[in-house]
């Protein structure tokens, strides 16, 4: 034990002494922590820096918008003088503007149609199979067949724009709508009426108030990728680190001092006590981070707990699946392809992960919950995504895991005992199941 403890301290110190190590634990978390405490003070200054007025040319085929889309502007541009726009309103055709656009003469061009103001009857159009569309507006709450549709031409894609004159426009044209009605209808009484109402949403476990739904959606796969970064990156320094020494013929050196099964589960042991390390360093963020930001309801001593428990046995049974591959192979090419198979398995849970934290509790949440190379990752997203999730399941994958761990090392042994002392061309799958059968 105290030859493996040893060894377990070499790896623990050959490790930490990298720059990788030093980039993943201390630079990228302080980083990250000025990121997120100083975002905001960025935020700020971009909003007050002063930008060039964008301008637009408006062709109104109509001839009733404009007017009422230039007092739109022009509230924007008191409310937002930093980010002024400049509207012309042009009779030129569509190629001309396009022209004018590319040339940089333009920001964008928009083009209302003759019949922007027509609208539909809901009724009507429930009868002819038309769907509702989301937030078109206290009129147009239809899109049928042949109804006009405004265009907006630019350059760029920037979101923000886009979106800032999509409001603008059909507000102005709603606007109109009401003012030429027959009767005419009071907008700002209708507004009004359709005020909607605040939703204040209340953590029922930490009995906080939530932030946005994006941000606690968001946090289970933060979590997920914690876990998935602290196993894949760490245990890779264990493969590298066998090649290494066993391509410089030092292995041969340390097994005139240890057996090959106690130098493998000293690297092991030093390897998982780095990446315990780098987990309570990036945990410590997260949590300060959540904390700093009135969302400890998102890092609460559960999940630490949750991800400490799967984060272990994880680690453990890729690390001895790696140490395997590199006491088997000579160069870090041939035991990346040995290993791929794992890489892209613990890939799945990283492509999936919006079904699994969408359904926690599906058939296919569960099914990959008791695949064990990509157990930590599923089971992590299942239960920061449903507190509910069954102990029973927690116990069952736990129990899988840690059996898988036991299987997993045996193996590594076997292989790594025969492996580490190999030379010349990769072994076969045959190969690999007799070295595992050797006594």
């Amino acid at each position: 034990m105290d030859k493996i403890i040893t060894v377990g301290v070499r790896e623990f110190i050959e490790t930490v002494k990298t720059k990788t190590f030093f980039i993943t634990s201390v630079l990228l978390p302080l980083i990250m922590l000025g990121m997120i405490f100083g975002s905001q003070s960025i935020a700020e200054m971009a909003e007050k820096e002063t930008q060039p007025a964008k301008h637009f040319a408006v062709r109104d085929e109509s001839g009733a918008v404009y007017d009422e889309l230039s007092a739109q502007i022009d509230q924007y541009n008191e409310e937002m003088s930093t980010r002024p726009y400049a509207f012309e309103s042009s009779e030129a055709s569509v190629e001309e503007l396009t022209q004018r656009v590319i040339d940089g003469d333009l920001y964008a061009y928009i083009v209302i149609p003759s019949n922007v103001l027509e609208t539909t009857d809901p009724a009507r159009a429930a009868e002819a199979g038309d769907e509702p569309i989301a937030g078109a507006g206290p009129v147009m709450t239809t899109l049928p067949a042949g109804t006009a549709t405004c265009e907006l031409g630019r350059k760029d894609g920037n979101p923000e724009v886009s979106e800032r004159l999509k409001m603008m426009l059909n507000a102005a044209i709603v606007r109109v709508r009401f003012a030429t009605a027959d009767p005419p209808i009071d907008y700002e009484r209708v507004s009004m009426l359709r005020q909607l109402v605040g939703v204040r949403q209340v953590d029922v476990v930490s009995g906080e108030e939530t932030g946005s739904d994006m941000i606690r959606f968001m946090a289970p796969f933060g979590f997920m990728f914690l876990l998935f970064m602290g196993t894949m990156t760490i245990s890779q320094g264990l493969l590298t680190s066998v090649i290494e020494e066993k391509s410089s013929r030092v292995v041969e050196v340390l097994l005139s001092a240890v057996s090959p099964t106690q130098l493998m589960a000293g690297k092991i042991l030093g390897t998982v006590c780095v990446g315990a390390l780098l987990m309570t360093v990036w945990g410590f963020v997260g949590y300060s981070s959540a904390q700093a930001r009135d969302l400890g309801y998102l890092v609460t001593s559960r999940h630490l707990l949750y991800a400490g428990l799967y984060f272990v046995p994880g680690f453990l049974l890729i690390a001895a699946f790696l140490a395997a591959a590199g006491a088997a192979c000579n160069t870090i090419k041939e035991a990346q392809s040995m290993a791929a198979p794992l890489t892209i398995m613990s890939i799945v849970p990283m492509m999936l992960w919006w079904l699994i934290m969408l359904n926690p509790n599906s058939i296919l949440s569960v099914i990959l919950s008791y695949i064990p190379p990509i157990t930590p990752f599923v089971m992590i997203l299942r239960v920061c995504a449903d507190p509910d999730i069954s102990l029973l399941q927690v116990i069952t994958t736990l129990g899988l895991l840690w059996a898988s761990v036991l299987a997993m090392i045996w193996t590594a042994g076997k292989i790594f005992r025969v492996g580490v002392l190999m030379y010349g061309k990769p072994p076969s799958l045959k190969e690999l199941a007799r070295w595992v059968r050797y006594d």
